[in-house]
């Protein structure tokens, strides 16, 4: 009989996260008490999200946990994101890089689809109202965009939200644009809600 090996895991965050129990603050991990097997943890905890730790923590974390997920960025619930000159937060020593896009911005607007879509539209000339296509998309995949400070080699792209996608019929041909775009190693093309999972790997 197989037996599974239990992964000690701690969620964290360089930004801010909303606070989900179990959550510990940081200060308080080494109290003198054994460490759970998972655990949220953040510097503080400021109108219902916990603060970012820094690098040193995080390394420090992870000394204590097998497994240590990091939200180094974040978009407001928007699928796309052009990050401002301090984003994303990336740890140097980070193993493995996961960059998560929404394939429900296909077709809508920019204005609408795009967290700091002011600042896309200044680096990109792209009007508020223009209609995100597939071009468009793979735009941030870019080494200014999403893809900024990310390491091809040790990113993922999840492209999520498969279930509301305007254009089914095309993303196969999606993934695989966006695997050419990013330099990635991998790209996942997902449904998180109906835990339906397709991925394609760079050979």
């Amino acid at each position: 009989m197989a037996i599974r090996q239990r992964i000690r895991t701690a969620i964290t965050t360089t930004t801010k996260i909303w606070v989900r129990e179990p959550y510990a603050l940081f200060s308080h991990l080494h109290n003198g008490h054994a460490l759970p097997d998972f655990m949220r943890v953040g510097k503080s905890v400021e109108q219902g999200k916990l603060t970012g730790l820094d690098s040193h923590e995080v390394a420090a974390l992870g000394s204590s946990y097998d497994l240590v997920l990091i939200e180094a960025d974040g978009s407001k619930g928007k699928p796309l994101k052009y990050p401002a000159d301090y984003e994303p937060v990336i740890p140097a020593f980070s193993d493995r890089v996961i960059v998560v896009a929404g394939l429900d911005a296909l077709s809508g607007r920019i204005e609408e689809q795009v967290f700091r879509h002011e600042l896309f539209e200044g680096a990109t000339g792209a009007r508020a109202d223009t209609r995100v296509t597939l071009p468009l998309l793979l735009r941030f995949l870019e080494g200014d965009a999403m893809m900024k400070g990310v390491d091809g080699d040790k990113c993922v792209v999840v492209l999520n939200k498969y279930d509301v996608c305007a254009e089914k019929h095309a993303v196969p041909d999606i993934a695989k644009a966006v695997l050419q775009k990013s330099g990635a190693c991998h790209v996942i093309v997902c449904s998180v809600r109906f835990e339906v999972f397709y991925g394609v790997t760079r050979v």
